[in-house]
């Protein structure tokens, strides 16, 4: 069997064929690639620059992730501060109370007095004094 392959040839026509075939295939394949880089190529470009707003979108987001924290923060301490106000004006309503209720006490006492009342007669007459005579000597002066 293995002489009977060794009598069979292969005519020279059919390895020009096969290897043009082959060349025609490398040529293919090398034209696809091109045509896949200058296609991927251009999609790159076209995606620049949304790849840029992305990036842009990103850092807006955490610059306003941080204001909102700080935001938060500010709205915990005044929501706090409010919170403990609101003691303060309990308070603050309790002795408004107290005071309405002793103004009230007042305005009931100030209301039994008389409106008005004589005053005692004031002597209006004044006696002239002499002033006392001084007689005196010092030497604290040189004299």
């Amino acid at each position: 069997m293995i002489d009977r392959l060794r009598s069979v040839r292969t005519p020279p026509h059919i390895g020009i064929l096969l290897g043009l075939s082959t060349g025609a295939y490398a040529m293919t394949l090398g034209g696809v690639t091109l045509l896949q880089s200058i296609s991927e190529a251009a999609l790159i470009a076209d995606r620049t620059p949304a790849v840029a707003a992305i990036q842009i979108l990103q850092q807006q987001h955490t610059v306003l992730d941080q204001r909102l924290a700080r935001a938060r923060s500010a709205y915990e301490q005044a929501a706090a501060a409010y919170a403990s106000g609101g003691t303060d004006v309990a308070t603050l309503e309790a002795s408004l109370a107290e005071l309405a209720s002793a103004v009230s006490e007042i305005k009931g006492s100030a209301a039994s007095l008389p409106t008005s009342f004589r005053l005692p007669a004031i002597s209006t007459s004044v006696r002239a004094i002499k002033a006392p005579a001084v007689h005196t000597n010092t030497a604290a002066s040189g004299g």
